[in-house]
């Protein structure tokens, strides 16, 4: 265990010094993913891009080596989901949500989500970890600012039939609502309501997906049994 974890910090830490410090100027991370796949076709890269997809199998790979590896290779979706299964379980961690809001945690995510807007599972994964990070203040203030609320309820309307999208997506605009008015009126504006009441639509005997939209509904004063649909 603690050798297999050395093995994978050495990897990264050789990709880190090889490649990260001297041409992350040139990989435009902040751009979109084609400006770093210019990079793609040399061997320093593809090397970076080895060391990097190694070191992500170890577990215990601490969320600051993830959350860059996931910035250096916006491109790379086998990096994009790895990324977002290892932070979804470090994000339980209240005090890992408030270090990644330094580190961009919230805009690496949902850039994740945009760029591989085809792979289901990443799409969950990435949903689930913007609900523990939005359990924190600053990274719900982030997520606001980079439009990325308008962005969820889109993502699910597109995949409306996949029931793990659907309640996780509920889960984290519930995650947001949690922080007062001001974040209950912008999950209103952007049509969370409307997402959350289409996803019971669509999946009326899945439990799962019921509980969590209905929990969000109550979040944003909504009365789910008003309409004469339902019990207590």
């Amino acid at each position: 265990h603690s050798q297999a974890s050395y093995h994978s910090q050495a990897s990264y830490h050789s990709y880190n010094q090889q490649f990260v410090a001297p041409q992350q100027q040139n990989l435009g991370i902040d751009r979109s993913p084609s400006s770093a796949s210019l990079h793609s076709n040399t061997p320093d890269y593809n090397k970076a891009l080895e060391l990097a997809l190694r070191s992500m199998q170890d577990d215990n790979l601490s969320f600051e080596h993830v959350i860059r590896a996931m910035q250096h290779f916006p491109g790379n979706a086998v990096i994009q989901e790895r990324g977002c299964t290892l932070l979804w379980n470090q994000t339980f961690n209240a005090e890992v949500c408030h270090m990644l809001v330094s580190l961009g945690g919230v805009g690496t995510i949902l850039q994740a989500m945009r760029s591989h807007p085809n792979i289901a599972k990443l799409q969950h994964t990435a949903l689930e970890v913007l609900r523990n990070l939005c359990v924190n203040e600053l990274n719900r203030q982030s997520l606001l600012q980079s439009g990325g609320l308008p962005f969820v309820v889109e993502t699910m309307q597109k995949l409306a039939e996949d029931a793990k999208i659907q309640r996780s997506g509920c889960n984290m605009l519930a995650s947001v609502a949690q922080g007062g008015m001001e974040y209950k009126i912008a999950v209103a504006e952007c049509g969370g309501i409307l997402a959350v009441m289409k996803a019971v639509e669509t999946h009326p005997d899945n439990d799962n997906v019921l509980r969590a939209a209905y929990q969000t509904l109550r979040l944003l004063g909504y009365n789910p049994g008003g309409n004469g649909g339902g019990g207590n």
